[in-house]
């Protein structure tokens, strides 16, 4: 592996992060993204549940316990839908410190088995809840929820964060 820091003109942070579709009865889990802690004039909106992959954890598992912790519920994946990048400039990070940021991310289809519906407390969400396909059209929400609905149903995208 290498060190990035100690590349010349490599001074970046990456972030692999994992995400999960979860649809059952024609509704969607999302997850609300809030950082109003963070940043108080941070706007929050609906997200899949996921997020960062810890350090020596598998990206499956990553994905597993992202949803248990924003959602209260324990998922099996199912199937692979997509793995994208993105950059996000120092100017526009939420968080210290202000150094580019190269994002891969990581995304599943997954089912519920077993938990109940429950919020994340002190983390990156504030709330979990279902939403009826036909209604993510009207929500405040990250281009990555259009992005997977359109993988879960087969469509073809192109990637963004």
């Amino acid at each position: 592996m290498t060190d990035t820091h100690r590349v010349p003109g490599a001074d970046f942070d990456t972030r692999l992060a994992a995400y999960c579709v979860v649809v059952r009865d024609g509704r969607i889990l999302l997850a609300l993204w809030d950082m109003r802690r963070a940043a108080p004039e941070f706007a929050p909106r609906w997200t899949l549940p996921g997020g960062g992959v810890d350090l020596g954890e598998s990206i499956e598992d990553g994905a597993v316990r992202e949803v248990a912790e924003e959602t209260g519920f324990e998922v099996r994946l199912t199937r692979l839908l997509g793995v994208d990048s993105g950059h996000i400039p120092p100017e526009l990070r939420l968080s210290e410190p202000a150094r580019p940021l190269q994002t891969v991310a990581v995304t599943y289809a997954a089912e519920i088995v077993g938990g109940e519906l429950a919020h994340e407390v002190d983390g990156t969400t504030s709330e979990a809840a279902w939403f009826a396909l036909e209604d993510v059209a009207r929500l405040e929400r990250t281009t990555r929820v259009d992005q997977a609905i359109s993988l879960f149903h087969g469509a073809p995208t192109k990637g963004s964060t």
